[in-house]
């Protein structure tokens, strides 16, 4: 996680939790597309996603449905101006 002092806040790290456990735990993007892991089974998500980006929609922040569960390879694709590598 990038060292924004957001992440580590209880807030923060309860509308997480509450954004994956929606999702089941499972990346929201494979499942759409039926991609799976190396052994045929769903996806797992690791990080929630903003889908209105916080900097530009602060009252929107935590708020559960402007979340996404994504696997790490999913998120990466969202922000490609961070630099992270992608399938």
């Amino acid at each position: 996680m990038p060292s924004d002092i957001f992440y580590s806040e209880v807030k923060h790290r309860k509308w997480r939790e509450a954004v994956l456990r929606r999702a089941g735990y499972l990346c929201e993007e494979c499942k759409r597309y039926g991609r799976t892991d190396k052994n045929g089974l769903p996806v797992v998500a690791t990080t929630a996603h903003h889908i209105k980006h916080r900097d530009e929609y602060p009252e929107l922040q935590y708020d559960v449905n402007n979340g996404r569960a994504l696997c790490a390879k999913c998120h990466n694709k969202q922000h490609p101006e961070k630099g992270g590598k992608y399938w």
